[in-house]
């Protein structure tokens, strides 16, 4: 008995081992075929792509074309491929990596758009360009550099968020033990971007957009900057000159700063001020039939102050000196007013304070003196917008928005939101509503008075084909000088249409001498193609 139970025993002990060794044995074989199953495929990237930055309407602003890539397969019908896309010189060096067996990715113009099948020999895929040669707000937008992050603008300033969704895109392999390509299947596209058409949405409009670059096709050096009255979103914003975003190498050497954004800078204005001076006496009581005899210039102690009419204007109200221009009565009216007065109405219009219009976009503060230094000389240069006060085109932008909006104060933006399909649009939070910084009566009354520059006054040129305008120019000094002619920027600044104002337009010439001329030219002509980009 005890032996047959050792028996037994003995047995079962045997079964128990073979069993646990069959187990191991097929673990073992399973783990060898998941590892042959991983080892089985080769990924090839076809390529990356970013996240799109999209105007307010959800229109690409890049990734606006496309390149087809072709990951070529090492079979007769691959070969027969790269002969029909590679040129004649690179055929040979890539007909050899083929016979070795490994699989290649190129660039081809057969194929604009994807095939309905894919074509035997290759896996196909297209790709969005980034940017085109013709980029719109190219200073605005910024650009990448060659590891794919962001450098500057948009770009930068939303890196993270456009790198998220974007990524990169592959052609799967089936291979054999020597890692050659398997003739006889066939490869498949893997997309691993996470939102292909996500991206950022800015409130510019892409037709406004056009219209602003090609309004300064005159400028060579100076910036447009185009914004809704009653929000502050800015619709286009150029600067001069600009630079290829696919030759950046070149642009490193220009001359004139292509890469600086003049739309941001802070610049002498001149009579552009004058809106603020006249805003600061209406709100003080001053009517706008206060008169001055302007007989060609201010006399202040010894040093006088000369109009740019030598012979004197005679008897101005305020409206006429606006559309004249007159140094001399804006002199009497900013020492009237005071520097204390006149520097609080510039800071509540926004001067002298930098903006954040985005991520990776920020104008500058410009200079505005401190109202308890300003006394005499320095008063009388500052009531006409001279001296050491300086100021950007958003800053302009912002002035004229108050003023054709009632009297409220806008915060200046670029960013509207985001999308994760090219469509639905998640929005920023809305700002608060500005503060009204002056009374709607007084922004009436410089309404009025702003039409008639446009319509009789120094700004007959910025005068649009349709719907008329009010605007201001301005020719600034600067102080430097080239041989013995002093440097002039030229500026128009302004509101569309004349009635019911829904745009401020603001043109800056560098250099450009006379705002009357060419800036208030290009002022009518951006005014006219705002009109055929919102017609019904």
């Amino acid at each position: 008995m005890a032996k047959r139970i050792v028996w037994l025993h003995g047995v079962f002990l045997f079964c128990l081992t073979v069993l646990m060794v069959r187990l191991s044995v097929l673990g073992q074989g399973e783990s060898l075929a998941q590892a042959a199953a991983r080892q089985s495929t080769s990924l090839l990237e076809l390529g990356t792509s970013r996240g799109t930055i999209y105007d307010r309407y959800g229109k690409p602003l890049v990734n606006r074309s496309y390149v087809t890539a072709l990951a070529v397969s090492p079979t007769p019908e691959g070969m027969e491929l790269l002969r029909e896309n590679l040129p004649q010189e690179e055929l040979p060096e890539a007909l050899e990596v083929l016979r070795q067996g490994r699989p290649m990715v190129v660039r081809s113009s057969r194929y604009p758009w994807l095939p309905d099948t894919q074509p035997q020999g290759a896996a196909v895929f297209r790709l969005p360009v980034r940017y085109s040669g013709e980029q719109l707000a190219v200073h605005l937008l910024g650009y990448v550099d060659e590891s794919g992050h962001g450098v500057a603008g948009i770009e930068k300033g939303y890196d993270d968020l456009l790198r998220e969704m974007g990524g990169s895109v592959y052609a799967r392999y089936f291979v054999d033990a020597n890692r050659s390509a398997v003739e006889d299947r066939a490869a498949e596209v893997v997309d691993q971007r996470t939102a292909p058409q996500g991206g950022v949405v800015l409130t510019l409009d892409r037709g406004i957009q056009e219209a602003a670059e090609a309004a300064m096709a005159d400028i060579q050096k100076g910036a447009a900057v185009v914004m809704e009255v009653d929000t502050g979103e800015v619709l286009a914003m150029v600067s001069r000159p600009a630079y290829d975003l696919t030759r950046l190498e070149e642009a490193l050497s220009a001359p004139d700063s292509p890469f600086f954004n003049r739309a941001l800078g802070a610049y002498n204005v001149g009579s552009t001020f004058k809106l603020c001076v006249a805003a600061a006496a209406l709100e003080q009581g001053f009517s706008p039939y206060y008169s001055h005899q302007c007989q060609g210039y201010y006399q202040l102690g010894e040093q006088k102050y000369h109009c740019h009419y030598r012979y004197g204007h005679g008897e101005l109200t305020m409206a006429e000196a606006l559309e004249k221009s007159c140094n001399p009565y804006f002199i009497n009216l900013g020492m009237q007013v005071g520097g204390e007065a006149l520097c609080d109405m510039a800071y509540r219009m926004g001067f002298g304070s930098s903006a954040k219009l985005g991520e990776g976009v920020t104008a500058a503060a410009g200079a505005l003196p401190k109202g308890r230094d300003l006394w005499g000389g320095d008063l009388a240069n500052f009531s006409f917008g001279q001296g050491e006060f300086t100021a950007t085109p958003v800053q302009i932008a912002q002035m004229i928005s108050a003023i054709a909006n009632g009297g409220r104060f806008v915060s200046p933006t670029v960013y509207r939101g985001t999308t994760l399909n090219g469509g639905d649009l998640e929005l920023r939070e809305e700002p608060a509503p500005g503060a009204q910084i002056i009374k709607p009566s007084t922004a009436a009354a410089l309404q009025t008075m702003l039409i008639g520059v446009v319509e009789r006054g120094s700004g007959t040129r910025a005068r649009p084909d349709r719907g008329g305008a009010g605007g201001k120019t301005a020719t600034a000094q600067t102080g430097i000088f080239q041989g013995e002619e002093e440097v002039l920027h030229g500026w128009f600044a302004g509101f569309y249409p004349a009635r019911e104002p829904r745009y401020a337009v603001v043109i800056f010439a560098e250099g450009g001498g006379e705002g009357s001329e060419v800036p208030a030219q290009a002022f009518a002509a951006l005014c006219d193609g705002i009109a055929d980009c919102t017609k019904s």
